[in-house]
Order: C-alpha cells, then sequence, then structure tokens
C-alpha cells in the first residue's frame, strides 16, 4: 500500500510543479501578497502615528481668538495659518483638518458668552483622522480651561460642573491592540492552504478526466482508496508548504520592516509562527480533503475550479466576520471547522493564553471531515459516471 500511494503521491508532486504558471499564481497570491500587505499597512499605520505625534493646528482667523491662541502656545501646540483656499485644500485631501475661527470670537468671549467654533474636514479621508481628533481634543481642553475659569471668578467651585472625573484604564497590551491591526496573517493563513491544494486537487481529479488519463489508472489492480490517499497526501503537501512559505514570509517582513515602524504592534515571530503550524498543518488537511471531494465531480478543469472557488468564498468570508461582528470567544467556537481555526489564531496574535484544547479539537474536527472526505472520494472512484462520465 505505502508503495502504491508514495507512487501516486510523487507523480501528482511533478505533475503539479510542471506547470510554471500555477506555480507562479501561488507565488504572487499567497507568498508575495501577504507580507506585502504586511509592509504597506505597516507603513500606512505609522504614517498615521506620526501624524497624530506632530502638535500642530491649522488655524484660520487666528485673530480673532487671542484666548486660544495662547492657550494652544502654553501646550506647545504649533499653529499654522490656512491659506485663503483652506476649505478647496481640504476637500481636495491637500489638508487634513482646519479650525475656522468666526469674527466675533473674542466679543464673545469677553463677554461670558458661548462662542462658535468650526473645525473643517473631510473623514472619508482615512488619514485625516488624527487630525481631526487633535482638533476636537485641543478644543475640548480650552473649552474646559475656559469654564473653569469663568466658575472661578464668579466664586463657584469647578467641582460643581464636574461632580465625577472619568479616569480611562485601558487593559489592553501594545501586543493585543496590534493584533487588531495584523488581523490579516490569520486571515492570509486560513486561506493559503486553500490556495496551495488546489491545484493538485483540481488537476488530479477533473484535469484527468478531462484529459482521459483517469481510466487507465484506475484500470490498474490497485483499490481506488489507495489512489485517493495518494492524491490527497500530494494535495495536503502542497497545501501546506504554501502555508509554510507565506507564514514564514510574514516572520521576515515584521522582523525587517513592521516591527522597527510599529513597535506597539503584535509580535509575530518562531513561536507564533510555530503555533500557527499547529492549527494550520492539519487544517490543511482538511482542506485538501474538501477540494478534492468537490472537483471529483468536476467533469472539466474550468468546471472543478468553479466548486473550488465556492469553497474559497464561503472559507474567506470567516475571517471577515469574526472581524466586523464583535464575535465573543466560546469553547463550542472551536468545534466549527475554519471559525476554530480562526479563533486560535487570533488568540496567538493577541498573546493570549492557548491550551492544548484550542488545538486538539479543531484538529480532530478536522481530521474527521478529511477522513469523510477520503472515503467518499474512494466511493466515487468506484462509480462509471465519474470515471466515464465527460
Amino acid at each position: 500500500m505505502r508503495s502504491v500511494v508514495g507512487v501516486v503521491l510523487a507523480k501528482e508532486l511533478r505533475d503539479a510543479l510542471r506547470d510554471r504558471r500555477t506555480a507562479l499564481m501561488i507565488l504572487v497570491a499567497s507568498i508575495v501578497t501577504g507580507p506585502l500587505t504586511l509592509v504597506l499597512l505597516a507603513q500606512f499605520v505609522a504614517g498615521l502615528e506620526e501624524k497624530a505625534a506632530v502638535l500642530k493646528v491649522r488655524m484660520a482667523g487666528e485673530e480673532h481668538a487671542p484666548q486660544l491662541v495662547n492657550f494652544l502656545h502654553r501646550n506647545d501646540i504649533e499653529i499654522e495659518a490656512a491659506p485663503a483656499d483652506y476649505e478647496a485644500r481640504v476637500r481636495d485631501g491637500r489638508m487634513d483638518a482646519v479650525i475656522v475661527i468666526p469674527d466675533d470670537f473674542d466679543d464673545r468671549m469677553l463677554a461670558g458668552d458661548s462662542a462658535t467654533v468650526e473645525i473643517l474636514y473631510d473623514d472619508s479621508r482615512t488619514e485625516a483622522g488624527p487630525a481631526i481628533r487633535q482638533a476636537e481634543r485641543l478644543l475640548r481642553a480650552f473649552n474646559r480651561e475656559t469654564g473653569t475659569l469663568r466658575l472661578v471668578a464668579r466664586g463657584v467651585s469647578p467641582d460643581l460642573a464636574e461632580p465625577v472625573k472619568v479616569e480611562r484604564v485601558n487593559t489592553a497590551t501594545p501586543r493585543q491592540k496590534g493584533a487588531l491591526v495584523l488581523f490579516l496573517i490569520p486571515m492570509f493563513a486560513i486561506l493559503s492552504p486553500l490556495l496551495g491544494g488546489m491545484t493538485v486537487a483540481i488537476d488530479s481529479t477533473a484535469g484527468e478526466r478531462e484529459r482521459g488519463s483517469l481510466e487507465p489508472l484506475l484500470a490498474n489492480p490497485v483499490r481506488a482508496s489507495r489512489f485517493a490517499l495518494g492524491k490527497w497526501l500530494a494535495a495536503w503537501t502542497l497545501a501546506s508548504v504554501v502555508a509554510a512559505l507565506t507564514l514564514s514570509g510574514f516572520v521576515l517582513a515584521a522582523l525587517a520592516y513592521a516591527q522597527r515602524k510599529l513597535e506597539a504592534l503584535a509580535a509575530f515571530g518562531a513561536l507564533e509562527l510555530l503555533q500557527f503550524f499547529a492549527v494550520i498543518v492539519p487544517f490543511a488537511a482538511m482542506t485538501s480533503a474538501l477540494q478534492l471531494l468537490i472537483c471529483t465531480y468536476g467533469r472539466t478543469y474550468r468546471e472543478a475550479q468553479t466548486y473550488s472557488s465556492y469553497v474559497f468564498t464561503v472559507v474567506s468570508f470567516v475571517p471577515m466576520i469574526v472581524l466586523f461582528s464583535g464575535l465573543k470567544d466560546a469553547f463550542w467556537q472551536l468545534a466549527v471547522p475554519v471559525l476554530g481555526q480562526q479563533m486560535v489564531l487570533a488568540r496567538v496574535m493577541r498573546g493570549d493564553a492557548v491550551v492544548p484544547a484550542d488545538y486538539l479539537v479543531p484538529a480532530a474536527i478536522a481530521a474527521a471531515i478529511a477522513a469523510a472526505c477520503l472515503v467518499t472520494v474512494s466511493h466515487l472512484l468506484r462509480q462509471e459516471r465519474i470515471v466515464f462520465g465527460r
């Protein structure tokens, strides 16, 4: 049995590696795209943090607000006079936010009345966020100081206006904050086995069926289960290799660039890589078997590609659902394919405690599904409508 399975395994891997276009597609789509996306994301977030760290505001009509200008100078805030066409520049994205002071601001402040200040911005531009939040934060601080001084001038304790003082205590570690940004690493870890095993799964089933090579192959005095096992092992091997290369690329990208630009982000090193492997390798076994089963129904290579795209689409939605739905971790999720793997990988990225059950439960479910798929494929390969139907 081992020799037959090994021959089938070697044959399928050799056929897959001969297709240079497929190898190039896998290289670009998973191994290069993931790390490159991480580098671009790190650069983008680092740029936002650098903007937030610069204590500077743009102001139009600063001559009408000497008290506000004095407050900003006392807090070491640089004031840049906005040009005459500031509104057009904000609309075009050349400026992030501008504080607009009306002509009667100083008069109303001296009279003890309330005055209106505008913040002109375009929140459809993500890069404008730090400047907008900084302008709002400074104006709120000026508001509090002015209100306190007015109460003191009237002999009223400022504590009456603020009976409850709120102090924010953020329990999230820098690594946990970084995990929110680096959600794409678990996402690529989930998708890369699908991309890696797809070629072998399609070519070894629908591809051979279309070329007519499946008939003489199954005509050999060998049980169909051995052919199914060899084809699955080939798909699983390639899926695991692509996943390993993709994740290794993330480690290199993090070491070479991401951590240097964003020290607060979650570290993704050798330990995290091993933890990811413990989750992804059993997952790759399941996805490869599932793809092999689905592609067995394909009468042509193109038809099998369509079937595989359905699986890829469903799986790719799970990380997005977890990200945007706010789904809380629960033990039952470990038994749900894809969701369980996503949950464990997210815990690894956050630096949370991961117990053996977090690895064993998803692996056991994946093994059961893979076994069921292989049994079904073996049964299908003995049916004439699968072998001879075109």
